[in-house]
């Protein structure tokens, strides 16, 4: 009796191993149908190394890689390891890059969309993998756990603020507005920048916005189809500053008299408005401050903290005055 309870014993011991394979085997289509719950919970981290995956829109732009270099210096401090990846602007790419980073296992994804409508599929693709999501820049439609970017709105604003004070200083006068409509950060630059104008400062006339879709070159047709219809036209706001390169370059060509204003402050615009033409002022983000504050937002999700939701980081104005 005791030899056959013991064989009786031991064959279960058996089973209930076999049956807790099986269940670890079929753990990720249970995070699979609780995504959502599982990327808002944090991570054990303990003393493993956290590793995050970023995908940026572009590294053609000096701007993605300032938040790149600032991103792997902290990350350094922290202990932390990236995987860096280019989109180009490229949204199947990007995408590509997001499953990538899912099959790696890696501990959070950050997304810079490369287009606001769309990612949301990027977004819901990780949030069931159980890994959160944060954006930086650019937002996405889809529900991440914090969004890091310049205060866009607040740009606009103080785009305008500075058209009334510095170039039409009746508040009268023609402005127009080169505008990158597929991304939701620009968009609200143009908000910012015509409803400031419409309470504060009436009689100056938005005549034209047009879209150049982050395409430099488009930015300098754009400008050219201005010029031909507005002969009154003051002031033109870019919401990038490769918009302000390319409107530049058809205000030269013609020789007219328009003013830019700028959004970045990029070295080609610094270079610019010191150079003493048209192009006479830039709104400038600070990209450091981006990559580095998603970084500690990160840590503090992974450690259990609560995060805000919109984390803006606020622009300022540059130009001749405070550039020397």
């Amino acid at each position: 009796m005791k030899k056959a309870l013991k064989r009786f014993l031991v064959a279960g011991a058996v089973v209930l191993s076999l049956a807790g394979c099986q269940k670890a085997a079929q753990e990720p289509a249970v995070a699979t149908n609780a995504g959502s719950e599982e990327a808002s919970k944090p991570k054990e981290t303990n003393d493993k190394s956290i590793t995050v995956g970023v995908s940026l829109l572009n590294n053609a732009h000096v701007f993605y890689n300032n938040i790149e270099a600032a991103m792997n210096e902290k990350a350094k401090e922290m202990g932390y390891q990236l995987i860096i990846q280019d989109a180009a602007g490229d949204g199947n790419k990007q995408l590509n890059q997001v499953q990538d980073f899912i099959t790696q296992k890696v501990d959070a994804i950050v997304i810079c969309p490369t287009n606001s409508a769309g990612s949301k599929s990027m977004v819901e693709l990780a949030d069931a993998a159980g890994i959160p999501v944060f954006t930086m820049d650019v937002a996405s439609d889809g529900e991440v756990i914090s969004h890091i970017s310049t205060d866009n709105y607040r740009g606009g604003e103080l785009a305008a603020e500075y058209t009334v004070e510095h170039i039409l200083k009746q508040k009268a006068g023609q402005a127009a507005v080169i505008t990158y409509a597929e991304i939701e950060g620009c968009v609200q630059r143009e908000k910012g920048f015509t409803e400031w104008l419409s309470k504060n400062a009436p009689d100056v006339s938005v005549v034209d916005v047009q879209n150049y879709s982050g395409d430099q070159g488009k930015a300098a047709e754009v400008m050219q189809n201005m010029l031909l219809k507005h002969e009154n036209l003051d002031v033109v706001f870019c919401v990038g500053d490769p918009a302000a390169v390319g409107a530049m370059s058809s205000i030269d060509a013609v020789g007219s008299n328009v003013k830019v204003i700028g959004f970045d402050g990029n070295p080609e615009g610094i270079e610019a408005i010191l150079s003493g033409g048209n192009w006479i002022a830039d709104i400038a983000q600070d990209p450091s401050a981006i990559g580095i504050t998603t970084l500690e937002c990160i840590k503090k999700h992974l450690a259990g903290e609560s995060v805000e939701k919109l984390i803006p980081i606020p622009p300022r104005v540059v130009d001749a005055s405070n550039l020397k």
